[in-house]
């Protein structure tokens, strides 16, 4: 008898580790099998693996691991260790090249804990910067996962698929809880008082990568078109309106979570880290889950998603 348990009752169910294993002769058709299990709008978005573990014994600088749960394979992921065409400030860099689940195994966070052991491995390894690319015409394409799971659309176009960058941690374990929203808004310059605080909380709370900096006009990352900050008094001397104080609300950003419940995982994250609280996430009548918040000026935005039908 177990002295550890009261009796009647059952012992904790253990769920089966998540591992990533070198593809060898005893799983290489389990792992080629996997491909017949995507639908045909998954098949249009990866190689099949049996094109994929042929790329990478033709090249040099492929890096493949079979994906496990326990002891059965579930996925397949192939990264580019060549960084020669990324910029030189993200090197050294990776290039997520394949990653694929098999189809029972989607949608159960899977795919995050494997995102979660690659950042991880070669982020202790010195790499700087991960890359991927998505085709974007697919109803499954895997974009709105990695924008979730916190890649940015850089708006570069290669082969007809989204360049996504994501920015690794410097070593150790990637962070535990990403802004749940994707940062993806329309052409907008924000007027701004004071730089310095509303660039890191653009940066550090919403999560936007600068693309330049001039001082007094920072333009951020942005999928499709551009977002910066400017200094009210950079256009000081072109227009006396640029000198009046603002009054009231000018402008709203919203950003789209996937889930409802990922807005109150959003709203106390962006509250953490530095955001106004204005009003709590609620389920409004049209339809949505949303929330509000304000930035360090008084600008208020939102985080919301669609409520199911």
């Amino acid at each position: 008898m177990n002295p550890g348990r009261q009796p009647g009752t059952l012992p904790p169910i253990m769920e089966p580790e998540l591992t990533l294993r070198p593809v060898a002769f005893d799983n290489l058709r389990a792992i080629i099998r996997l491909s017949d299990s995507l639908t045909k709008s998954q098949s249009n978005c990866v190689a099949p693996n049996a094109i994929s573990v042929a790329q990478a014994h033709l090249a040099e600088t492929a890096w493949m691991r079979a994906i496990y749960l326990g002891d059965e394979p579930i996925g397949f992921v192939m990264l580019d260790l060549d960084d020669d065409e990324v910029p030189e400030a993200d090197r050294p860099a990776v290039g997520l090249w394949r990653f694929m689940l098999g189809h029972a195994w989607q949608r159960k966070g899977y795919g995050k804990q494997v995102l979660d052991q690659l950042v991880v491995h070669f982020a202790d390894r010195g790499i700087r910067t991960m890359y991927t690319s998505c085709v974007m015409e697919e109803a499954d394409g895997p974009y709105d996962f990695y924008m979730k799971y916190g890649f940015v659309d850089t708006g570069r176009v290669e082969h007809d698929e989204q360049i996504l960058r994501l920015a690794l941690p410097d070593g150790g374990p990637v962070p535990t809880r990403p802004l749940p929203a994707v940062p993806r808004v329309a052409l907008i310059t924000i007027w701004v008082d004071e730089m310095a605080p509303m660039r890191r909380f653009y940066c550090d709370a919403l999560g936007f990568l600068v693309k330049d900096d001039h001082g007094r006009y920072v333009e951020l990352e942005n999928s499709g078109t551009r977002l910066a900050l400017c200094e009210r008094g950079v256009m000081g001397d072109h227009s006396e309106a640029f000198a009046k104080k603002p009054d009231g609300q000018r402008f709203e950003l919203a950003f789209r979570c996937e889930e409802p419940e990922d807005v109150d995982e959003g709203y106390r994250i962006l509250v953490e880290r530095g955001a106004t609280a204005v009003t709590a996430p609620q389920d409004m009548p049209w339809g949505q889950r949303a929330a509000l918040f304000a930035d360090p000026e008084g600008n208020i935005h939102e985080v919301f998603a669609d409520l199911e039908e």
